[in-house]
Parts: structure tokens; C-alpha cells; sequence
């Protein structure tokens, strides 16, 4: 092999190297405007620490006290979600029989037909479709994949992703880890200083969001 083609083939390696270290500083600082051929990996450094310093809770007020301390705003913040979920679930007399329980407490509000229409298993093509059409650019979930892999690497994976979520339909089951979600504190007003400021939202893996999203399409049907 040849001193030109060694070179070619060492800068084709480079290349391909700081694409993938582009694409993922990318994602991470979720800059959904920054132009695709730009390639400053020190700007999205900076952009990721500018937003988790903004992004932090670093004082609380508890009762009439000023909180600083990591440790006691983190053991606050979860006492005080678990109270609130729990005071709701202890409204909840017996939840031994899930049927019973959820035609108790969980209105119907689609008829059988509709039912049996967002519960049918979709094909290959309808689940292909929905990833393809789901932002490319969202932030990762717990599992550290968002859709930019899949939609990437749809030729290896997508066979065993269309498996898992139908999966999911024919046997109402899903993987351990599957619907596991990111919660995330953000400030409803402006130098939010209470717990009750903050307003949580939930950031779910991207192989949750497909049956969601599927699901999501068959309602918009349904109507």
C-alpha cells in the first residue's frame, strides 16, 4: 500500500472520528438551530456547562431557611414528592385487583372499536415511519440513545427495534428499563426559590416514545 493511499485512508479515519465527536457535542448541547456543517466542539463544551450551571437547583428555601447544601436540597426535593404521591395513592382503598381498579378510578373514553384499533399490532413500515418522523435532534433518554442513532443505524438495528415494539402489542409486555424516565425540575417563574416554583417534566428513552408516539398517531385516528 502506498505513502498517498495510507494518507487518504488515515484522514478518511480522522474524519470520520470527528463527525461522530461533532454529532455527539451536538446533541448533548441540543442546539437545534446550529448549522450542520459547523464543527466547534469547544463552543458546544461551553454551551453544555453554561446550561447545566443555569440549569441547577443551588438554593432552596425550606419553611423560612435558605438551603444550600446539595445533599439537603436533594433529600427535600425527593421527601416532598413522595409525600405528594403518596397522599394521592393513599386516596386509593384497594389496588389487589388491577381490573377492578381501573374501571374505578380510570374513566373509558373510547369506544370497543377504537380499542381494539390502537391495541392492533402495527407493521414494520408503520413503526419505521414514526421513528423517521420523530425529531432527530431530541435529547436522549436514560439509555443514552436518542433518535439520531436510530435513525443512523436503522440498517443494522431496525429489524430487533420493529421486534421489541411489536412485541409490546402482541403480549402487553415491555422490557425491564424500558419506560424508565428522567424527571426534571424547571422553574415556573423567574428566581424560583421554593420546590413548589419548579414544575416537573419527564424525559423518557426513545424506544418508549415510539410506542408512544405510535399510539399517539392511532388516537389522532380514532378522532
Amino acid at each position: 500500500m502506498g505513502f498517498s493511499v495510507k494518507k487518504r485512508l488515515l484522514k478518511e479515519e480522522s474524519d470520520h472520528s470527528l463527525h461522530f465527536q461533532y454529532l455527539f457535542w451536538k446533541e448533548r448541547a441540543m442546539m437545534l438551530w446550529f448549522k450542520d456543517g459547523d464543527r466547534n466542539t469547544a463552543f458546544f463544551h461551553d454551551v453544555v456547562k453554561r446550561r447545566n450551571n443555569f440549569s441547577g437547583i443551588h438554593r432552596l428555601q425550606i419553611d423560612n431557611e435558605v438551603i444550600e447544601d446539595p445533599k439537603l436540597i436533594e433529600d427535600h426535593i425527593l421527601d416532598f414528592y413522595k409525600m405528594l404521591y403518596a397522599e394521592s395513592i393513599s386516596n386509593v382503598q384497594d389496588t389487589s385487583n388491577m381490573e377492578d381498579f381501573i374501571d374505578t378510578y380510570i374513566l373509558a373514553l373510547v369506544s370497543f372499536e377504537e380499542n381494539m384499533m390502537l391495541i392492533k399490532c402495527p407493521d414494520f413500515l408503520e413503526i419505521k415511519n414514526v421513528i423517521f418522523n420523530l425529531n432527530g435532534n431530541s435529547a436522549p433518554g436514560l439509555d443514552g440513545f436518542g433518535s439520531v442513532f436510530y435513525h443512523s443505524c436503522w440498517k443494522i438495528i431496525g429489524t430487533d427495534v420493529c421486534n421489541v415494539v411489536q412485541q409490546f402489542f402482541k403480549q402487553n409486555w415491555v422490557l425491564p428499563g424500558m419506560n424508565s424516565n428522567v424527571v426534571s425540575l424547571i422553574p415556573k417563574i423567574q428566581d424560583a426559590n421554593s420546590i413548589k416554583d419548579y414544575m416537573p417534566i419527564v424525559v423518557a428513552n426513545f424506544k418508549f416514545k415510539i410506542i408512544s408516539k405510535i399510539l399517539a398517531v392511532k388516537t389522532c385516528t380514532c378522532g
